[in-house]
């Protein structure tokens, strides 16, 4: 769900990529879309890897960052950014796949590589919301958070290329691509299932709770809808290259297909869980009201003693939130629980202030416990929310989005972790984990609008596969470019 108020934000212009993605399929059979191998625009290719001259490669390419302008620094950055997150997600749903036709265990290697990637990726968001947050007069650290961004990318393309080959052996696509467009079949199938059943609960969804509150669960019924569709239209696709034995098309309409069917997958799981959030968030109203209330009285103390003179704001903010969460709940309308919730927790905060100045840190540490549940509950449903919206738009969302989000995961399971233990420090991150994911969504819908005034409409091959994503000669990836849909279909509105 993404709030009506934008927050202002100091986005990076020159971070969204764009670009049809164009592969030649003899190229995909080899590497998949993670692995393509650019020079600038040139019609030959080089390898970054495997090359017995790759460090001094690597050499040459550290040194020649040094003779870059920052905003060079920033849109290569920014670029690989977003090329190595796609290379991660394409990966992860290449396992799911090879996981269930050969086992986890013949898969285990993957996996490690995978989430060695993972690493690297989490650590290049990380320094790249520093440099987000740091001062623009600052251009020394900037430059060099850049370039650990640079390198940290390199480190996922090289760990993704590690046991590329052997996982090509293993999955056999280009000798036989049958097994596989079976399994794509069955799982489109499967997945069809589970769309008609979370259409099926909306209904009774919409009885108990308002459109804003269902908002993001009737996008994803949609969202899903399409990928399914491209699912099934890229395997039409790969089963009429079978049948003309081109198996090098049937691999790359394979990539598409599977990619669709993981994106609807996830959607569903997603919407599978919106009823029991919301179900939570209800409940935890009323304990809501009663922690306010008990907030407000010592806040009503403690100005009405002259001891804080700031609260009068706060303190009228909280009494209408209060009001506002009873009168919903006893009008026996349907509600948004979520947000009324979001609201006592920011009239929470906002008398929580200026009365920690006055508590003691004991005080302060009950009062958080007393709120990390409900703070936690919250930040679960926006970071959900959040994800789900960009990744049904991923291949047109920026670095800059991406890296808030990935910000907000990294926040939230900080949160979780701190938990009991230092429960002041969890309600903190946890608050942190819903700014930044609402960030995130609000910059993706900004750029989605974007991408539809500017395109006439029609998808784009997307491929997919397990490896990296080659590194640009010229440092400006391919692929990895706004629109909406999978499958090597519509060519109209490509930009």
């Amino acid at each position: 769900m993404v709030p009506a108020t934008l927050i202002t934000l100091p986005v990076a212009t020159g971070a969204v990529i764009v670009g049809p993605l164009i592969i030649g399929a003899a190229i995909l059979a080899l590497i998949g879309v993670g692995a393509v191998y650019l020079s600038g625009g040139r019609k030959r290719t080089r390898r970054f890897l495997h090359s017995p001259s790759t460090s001094a490669q690597g050499s040459i390419e550290r040194d020649s960052l040094d003779q870059k302008s920052t905003t060079e620094l920033r849109l290569q950055a920014g670029e690989l950014l977003v090329a190595a997150d796609n290379a991660v997600q394409s990966s992860e749903q290449e396992l799911l796949f090879a996981s269930a036709a050969y086992g986890d265990e013949q898969v285990a290697p993957f996996h490690h590589d995978l989430a060695r990637a993972r690493k690297h990726l989490s650590e290049s968001f990380r320094l790249q919301q520093q440099v987000d947050s740091a001062s623009e007069s600052d251009d020394r650290r900037a430059r060099d958070l850049y370039r650990q961004i640079i390198r940290n990318c390199e480190q996922v393309n090289e760990t993704l290329q590690a046991h590329k080959d052997q996982f090509d052996q293993l999955r056999s696509l280009e000798r036989d691509p049958t097994p596989a467009l079976m399994e794509l079949g069955e799982q489109v199938e499967r997945l069809r299932a589970r769309r008609a059943r979370a259409a099926s609960a909306l209904p009774d969804l919409g009885e108990r709770y308002s459109e804003e509150a269902l908002r993001q669960y009737r996008d994803n019924l949609q969202q899903a809808e399409s990928s399914l569709d491209a699912a099934e239209e890229s395997r039409t696709q790969a089963s009429a290259a079978v049948d003309r034995a081109d198996t090098a098309q049937a691999v790359v309409a394979l990539h598409s297909g599977e990619q669709a069917a993981a994106d609807a997958q996830r959607l569903l799981e997603s919407m599978e869980e919106t009823g029991e959030r919301l179900r939570k968030a209800a409940t935890n109203i009323e304990i809501g009201i009663a922690q306010t209330e008990q907030d407000l009285a010592q806040a009503k103390a403690t100005y009405q003693a002259g001891q804080a003179p700031e609260l009068a704001g706060p303190i009228a903010a909280a009494e209408n939130a209060v009001s506002r969460a009873k009168r919903a709940l006893a009008s026996g309308e349907r509600i948004d629980p979520l947000e009324l919730l979001q609201q006592l927790e920011l009239a929470h905060r906002e008398l929580d202030a200026p009365l920690n100045s006055v508590r003691d840190r004991q005080a302060q540490d009950r009062r958080a416990r007393e709120m990390l549940q409900h703070e936690l509950l919250s930040a679960r449903h926006q970071v959900q929310s959040s994800l789900d919206f960009l990744r049904s738009r991923r291949y047109g969302v920026s670095s800059t989005a991406r890296t808030r989000m990935a910000e907000a995961e990294r926040c939230l399971t900080e949160a979780q972790s701190a938990g009991e233990a230092q429960p002041s420090r969890a309600v903190e991150l946890a608050q942190q984990a819903k700014t930044l994911a609402v960030q995130a969504a609000q910059i993706a819908e900004r750029e989605a609008a974007t991408a539809q005034m500017q395109s006439m409409g029609g998808g784009y091959g997307t491929g997919g596969g397990f490896g990296g994503f080659g590194y640009p000669g010229h440092h400006r990836p391919m692929g990895y470019g706004r629109g909406f849909g999978y499958g090597r279909r519509r060519r109209r509105g490509l930009f």
